[in-house]
């Protein structure tokens, strides 16, 4: 019984932690203090290194011996991989879901989501986590209906670094009704079966992160990243292949 307390403690202490992480209220960078966990759970050591030790292996923290744990830097080289893989292989899986006729209901579900983020952004306050959650709702959908859910469970749960980032760039920049036409725009090119329009428009859509964030990584926010060495490889690379994204980094 007793090893069974520890465990649910580690899991909760690891749950509340993975939150504030992945949703920066425990910012890049910041130091978090293993005493003042073990006061504010009202556990002892072993639960909270437990539950450190899983952050850890999620790259969520760094563990150093004899100065402590930190909330990883966001490493912008990987940002920069992980926004390519997905791009390649989401724009195949919504080719795919073109290819197989989605029938009315299915366009309905999505231009139902579309009208809920709407209705989310044009609060006098925006629930960046509520709009988080829809924004990943609608991506779901074609992966879903494609029969490629694990796929995206792999997205959502193995790539933090990358979810961390969307999370900042939601409530730095504000651009909710950006991202929402390029969703539009994702939407369109569904209903009109054009599978030639889905790389380009996905492309832009996922790098408009980086476009929105441009300046503040190297002023405001420059002590959230760890920044990289090839910057220069993947801003042509978006440049050619993305029309609208002209300025990275």
């Amino acid at each position: 019984m007793a090893n069974k307390k520890q465990n649910d403690l580690s899991n909760k202490i690891f749950e509340d932690l993975k939150s504030k992480l992945t949703n920066l209220i425990i910012k890049p960078g910041e130091l978090i203090v293993e005493s003042e966990i073990c006061d504010l759970y009202n556990v002892t050591r072993p639960p909270v290194r437990s539950a450190f030790k899983r952050l850890s292996d999620m790259r969520l923290v760094d563990i150093v011996p004899y100065k402590g744990v930190t909330a990883t830097l966001l490493d912008l080289n990987k940002i920069y991989q992980i926004i390519h893989m997905r791009v390649i292989l989401e724009s195949q899986v919504i080719k795919d879901f073109i290819e197989s006729k989605p029938n009315c209901f299915i366009i309905e579900e999505l231009e139902h989501n579309l009208r809920f983020q709407k209705l989310i952004v044009d609060q006098p306050v925006v629930d960046e986590k509520e709009y988080f959650k829809k924004d990943s709702e609608l991506h779901e959908i074609w992966f879903r209906e494609t029969h490629c859910e694990y796929i995206w469970e792999m997205i959502q749960m193995q790539l933090v670094e990358y979810i961390r980032f969307r999370m900042l760039d939601f409530v730095v920049t504000l651009k909710y009704h950006e991202i929402i036409e390029d969703h539009e725009k994702i939407i369109e090119a569904i209903k009109k079966g054009d599978s030639s329009a889905i790389f380009p428009i996905l492309g832009s859509h996922l790098n408009n992160g980086l476009r929105r964030m441009n300046d503040l990584v190297s002023t405001d926010y420059q002590q959230y990243f760890k920044l990289s060495d090839t910057t220069n490889y993947w801003r042509e690379y978006n440049k050619r292949y993305f029309s609208e994204c002209t300025m990275f980094f």
